[in-house]
């Protein structure tokens, strides 16, 4: 059996299945009725660093070790890539069963690791570094003609407009031309180096969705009458056409696997949580005169979201994107930011866009002070004081005697939005998420604010008010629910699930290719998506053998954190 997997970047069915009934979405709608579809449950955090190494490995972060874009220390922070991930990958385990594999531009597979078969890498990794496997890869194919006649050029592989109100035209042509760019490259090597597993990635449309979502969205509160009312769409299309083309290239027999790792849908607004914790007395500031000044400065509007506004109205974005690290954080040291943070009196800390907390605990963070003996009443603490965010001319919560008297969870149970009503959705304590060797190195506490409708600042703050614009532009943002569709060979036809995890992924594709699956995945195989009802075999492992953890260089480091900044996820 040939099987081929596309990975669609923050698909979702809220825009696939009225789009595909409409008619422009062909091919996903004949696989969607002719295969097994599912909603799929993505990672916690939904976010595409944790959730393709969960899909990959078929177990959960606290196993892999991949929690994020990074791994926070304090008010510090390393990269991730894909040496953190600390369990076999579906790849690896498939090159050691006799496997051919081909991987195209799968997020956290960067650097290259050895299969058999080949890897191109994905948005972590640096320009002019190797970025596949077999190392001559790019350089033997670049000037091949691609299915247009064209060379294919040199691999990419992220986008190379950042997206500003008013660059619309320049930002969708450079996304379209990605997906296409992808597109030609999976073509030609799905020809030129026959796979019998080929996993293509589309990462360009969730890209889109973040910037444009309101275009296309009447009911969003920014919502713009606008001529790229169908971007989106057309995108969609776009890499619809491409996974028609795929699957042309398939020999009889073949299974094909369409799959997101997590869902979308809009966006309001963002929370500073930090500025919250500020308020709540739970991150305290040191004391020296420069801090106390730069907090006052932060209180009255001198924050990096007014240096972002000035910026913009320069069009000095992908100017600024391209200054040094050292540099940025020169202009970033004269705001308030971590740097400020007095550590040795911070109980938490928020690091992550979509609402990770992280108590300050003694013996991870380099600084903490929340010990293992008080660690239970801290998070109860910090999962009960997310209770007063409002929105309106003055949103923060005042700063007095009180506010130490807020636990940290019963604040986080008072966030309000500007109607009054709670924004904490829902809030899971780390330990009730994760198990593994690595759990401990995971928030503490995940927050879903307003149903994904809001997210966190991913780093310090914006401004000095805990409930704020998205500064960027953003208007959507990831949802838990992602898209699983299944058809062909080993598939049951026209049935839809009422669930299922991207845990359940790697097990399910085992068992398809009649492999037995590791006991150590916390997923199951799905049993009721085949049409073979043979019983699911386990193996027993003895501990992976896998590389050390390789840390990137310093310009390296400075390339991919200026890239995720871009991308809105720093």
């Amino acid at each position: 059996m040939t099987l081929l997997i596309i990975g669609f970047d923050g698909a979702t069915f809220d825009l696939i299945r009225p789009w595909a009934a409409e008619g422009y979405l062909p091919h996903l709608a004949r696989l969607m009725a002719g295969g097994v579809t599912a909603d799929l449950a993505s990672t916690l955090p939904p976010v595409t660093s944790p959730a393709w190494p969960t899909f990959m490995t078929g177990v959960n972060p606290g196993k892999h070790g991949v929690f994020d874009f990074i791994q926070p220390h304090g008010e510090n922070f390393t990269l991730v890539n894909a040496t953190r991930i600390r369990q076999p990958t579906l790849w690896q385990r498939l090159s050691a069963l006799g496997y051919r594999v081909g991987v195209l531009n799968v997020p956290v597979t960067y650097p290259p690791q050895p299969v058999n078969g080949f890897v191109v890498t994905d948005i972590l990794s640096p320009r002019n570094a190797t970025i596949s496997h077999p190392a001559d890869l790019i350089a033997r194919y670049q000037d091949t003609p691609g299915p247009d006649g064209r060379p294919l050029g040199p691999y990419r592989v992220a986008p190379d407009v950042q997206y500003k109100p008013g660059n619309e035209a320049e930002f969708i042509a450079d996304i379209y031309d990605l997906i296409d760019a992808h597109g030609r490259w999976a073509l030609t090597l799905m020809t030129a180096e026959p796979t019998d597993v080929l996993m293509v990635h589309f990462i360009a449309m969730d890209v889109a969705k973040h910037a444009l979502w309101r275009f296309m969205d009447h009911s969003h509160a920014r919502y713009e009458d606008s001529p790229y009312e169908h971007a989106i769409r057309d995108g969609y299309a776009r890499v619809d056409a491409w996974i028609g083309r795929l699957m042309a290239q398939l020999p009889p027999g073949s299974s094909t696997v369409v799959m997101s790792d997590h869902g979308f849908g809009p966006l309001k607004n963002m929370v500073n949580l930090n500025v919250f914790f500020l308020d709540k007395g739970l991150l305290k500031l040191k004391r020296d005169a420069m801090t106390q000044l730069k907090a006052w400065a932060f209180r009255h509007g001198i924050t990096p979201s007014t240096a972002y506004q000035w910026v913009s109205r320069l069009g000095l974005q992908n100017t600024i994107a391209r200054v040094s690290k050292k540099a940025r954080n020169d202009i970033v040291g004269k705001f308030l930011s971590f740097d400020s943070v007095d550590w040795n009196r911070t109980i938490a800390y928020s690091m992550g866009h979509v609402g990770q907390v992280y108590l300050n605990r003694a013996g991870r963070e380099p600084h903490g002070i929340v010990t293992d003996a008080d660690y239970d009443r801290r998070l109860a603490e910090v999962s009960d004081a997310q209770a007063e965010l409002r929105d309106g001319p003055d949103a923060r919560v005042r700063t007095d005697a009180l506010a130490h008297q807020f636990d940290v969870g019963a604040a986080l149970a008072e966030l309000r939005d500007g109607h009054g009503a709670p924004l904490l959705t829902n809030l899971w304590r780390g330990h009730d998420v994760y198990h593994g060797p690595y759990a401990e190195l995971g928030p503490d506490l995940h927050l879903e604010l307003d149903h994904y409708a809001m997210i966190a600042c991913p780093l310090f703050a914006t401004e000095g008010r805990v409930l704020t614009n998205q500064i960027r532009g953003d208007s959507g943002c990831h949802r838990r629910e992602g898209i699983f569709i299944a058809q062909g060979a080993g598939v049951r036809a026209g049935l839809a699930l009422p669930e299922a995890s991207i845990l359940d992924l790697a097990p399910t594709l085992l068992h398809l290719l009649g492999q037995p699956v590791p006991r150590l995945m916390d997923g199951r195989v799905l049993t009721e998506a085949l049409a073979d009802p043979a019983p699911v075999r386990f193996v027993e492992e003895d501990a992976a053998d896998l590389a050390a953890v390789q840390g990137f260089g310093a310009g390296e480091s400075e390339q991919i954190e200026e890239r995720l900044r871009s991308l809105g996820y720093l």
